[in-house]
């Protein structure tokens, strides 16, 4: 399935190396953002174990390197687009991917845009500790979660993260915290969602909440009672609740496991000119993200089993203060 999904965004990518989230496939996204498509482009390709130097599609992901690099600017940022609201999404997604790969390769060209998207990342912070649209106005958890994991991404490259930009992050969490912790909102005072809470217990785990805490326990609980189930389509949601509970491990991931290795694959286009892919059509973010973002998340979640090591078997230093 992992196969099939790589081989489908191949065929998608341009010959300046990008990747777009309005076509030329079917069920594109409404609007354009190539920072977003290289980024979440690249990081299916990297979950797989590939660099621009290793694996059957190395040319395509040194293609696509060149490209996301090409947009950063001087102060640090991928985005270059024009969609304000976007611009924060497309930066983390792509912070996350330069780190990610300079951590696989350690190659020198690779440190000085993923340091300063750090430095952007770190200027762009909210007051309140997280962040949302545009730099330094306003957070949500959404635009917060990505964030968190592109320093993750940054830390285990070995890339410096200042500390207290992660005390004001789980300071941010507390704010949009529900339950105790278990469960989390988009923003401060509104309902809690089960993306929201697979988001919020991420960040948790990250930084530093152990394994047995109550009230992570009790918040996974809320995921496994709400699985994988295509006619409610929320990838978003999955993909957070997917690596909760694999770093979460024991009864919660076989639980989880036992539905997303069957029904996600299920799903997938099978045949025709989008073999490989997932469609959009029934996905609650679907017409934002298009065909490139559900057919990217999906095979996240199901890289899950290589891509990352679980946290609680293999922890050497938890993010949040002792």
């Amino acid at each position: 399935s992992v196969a099939m999904a790589l081989d489908w965004l191949a065929r998608q990518q341009k010959r300046d190396g990008s990747w777009s989230l309005t076509g030329p496939y079917s069920d594109g996204a409404v609007l354009e953002n190539r920072t977003a498509a290289i980024a979440m482009s690249l990081l299916a390709f990297q979950g797989a174990g590939m660099t621009p130097k290793v694996g059957k599609y190395k040319a395509n992901v040194a293609r696509g390197v060149d490209a996301l690099v090409k947009l950063q600017d001087g102060k640090g940022n991928f985005y270059q687009g024009n969609e304000t609201h976007q611009q924060l999404y497309a930066h983390a997604q792509a912070m996350i991917a330069i780190c990610e790969l300079y951590g696989m390769t350690k190659d020198p060209k690779y440190k000085e845009p993923a340091e300063k998207s750090i430095q952007y990342a770190i200027a762009s912070q909210d007051a309140a500790g997280g962040w949302r649209y545009e730099p330094g106005r306003g957070s949500d958890l959404s635009v917060t979660g990505w964030f968190l994991m592109g320093l993750q991404s940054a830390r285990m490259a070995g890339l410096n993260v200042p500390q207290e930009v992660l005390y004001k992050l789980s300071e941010y969490l507390d704010t949009v915290a529900a339950d105790n912790g278990s469960q989390y909102r988009y923003r401060p005072g509104e309902a809690t969602r089960p993306s929201m809470t697979a988001e919020g217990l991420l960040c948790r785990q990250y930084l530093g909440w152990e394994q047995n805490d109550p009230r992570l326990r009790k918040g996974v609980q809320v995921l496994v009672t709400k699985p994988i189930n295509y006619s409610q389509t929320d990838v978003y949601y999955w993909y957070y609740a997917t690596q909760v509970c694999h770093h979460q491990e024991g009864s919660a991931w076989t639980a989880w496991n036992t539905v997303m290795r069957e029904e996600v694959p299920k799903a997938q286009v099978k045949d025709g000119q989008e073999r490989g892919s997932w469609g959009p059509r029934t996905d609650q973010w679907g017409s934002l993200g298009g065909r490139l973002y559900t057919t990217c998340l999906s095979t996240y979640m199901l890289e899950v089993y290589y891509r990352h090591l679980p946290i609680y078997s293999y922890r050497k230093k938890p993010l949040s203060k002792p």
